[in-house]
């Protein structure tokens, strides 16, 4: 008969217990890198406010991968799982993601990103002038983060992605196709959402344009 009320068991090997606190700060020095873009892109969006009069992000969401996710892609990718080198080889293990609502948005978030003294961009991909094959647009941005610890300052990667709200709607639905298994018919639902991903890009140019002139007739 099975004791239910025995102690949990923590290994004891020293080996393991060093590995458990590098991973454990090194996910706390993400979260604190993911804290410090998120203030900075409250307080933006809050400036852009007052000197516009209209709001630049729509919305916000953030991420950080779990344990799980980073060792599937650390094997798939054939990366050296250490705590040193992995950072430096997987830049996506903290994740934001800035909704906007017109495409000009965009490049003004990015721009606001880029003027900031402690920010530096590291990589840039623009899927939004040069989409994926599948029909993605997003602007991804790999962005270096001050975090401040008691040993000193360390830079910690963030991938950024900034995106329309009509964007973000086609890619959560490309998504949920990816990744979902025995989806009937999946070879022509994925040749439709490319069909609508065209559908979608222009219906941000018409709406980005007809916004545009809005705003002109206010500034007359």
């Amino acid at each position: 008969m099975t004791n239910q009320n025995l102690p949990v068991q923590f290994p004891n090997d020293p080996t393991s217990l060093k590995a458990l606190d590098n991973f454990r700060t090194l996910m706390l020095n993400y979260r604190s890198a993911v804290q410090v873009v998120e203030t900075k892109i409250h307080y933006l969006d809050q400036e852009y406010q007052i000197q516009h009069g209209h709001t630049l992000v729509d919305s916000l969401q953030s991420r950080i991968k779990s344990p799980e996710s980073i060792l599937e892609k650390a094997q798939r990718k054939h990366l050296d799982f250490n705590f040193e080198s992995l950072p430096q080889q997987m830049h996506d293990i903290a994740g934001i993601r800035i909704i906007v609502r017109f495409e000009d948005d965009i490049l003004a978030m990015e721009r606001r990103l880029e003027k900031q003294p402690d920010i530096k961009v590291l990589k840039r991909k623009d899927y939004v002038a040069k989409p994926k094959a599948n029909g993605y647009r997003s602007l991804h941005l790999i962005l270096a983060i001050p975090v401040y610890l008691a040993a000193g300052v360390q830079a910690v990667t963030v991938e950024v992605q900034i995106r329309t709200i009509a964007m973000n709607f086609w890619a959560s639905l490309e998504h949920e196709l990816s990744y979902k298994k025995n989806v009937q018919h999946q070879d022509e639902l994925r040749r439709e959402l490319i069909a609508k991903a065209e559908l979608v890009h222009q219906l941000d140019q018409d709406m980005n344009g007809i916004k545009n002139q809005i705003r002109a007739q206010e500034n007359q």
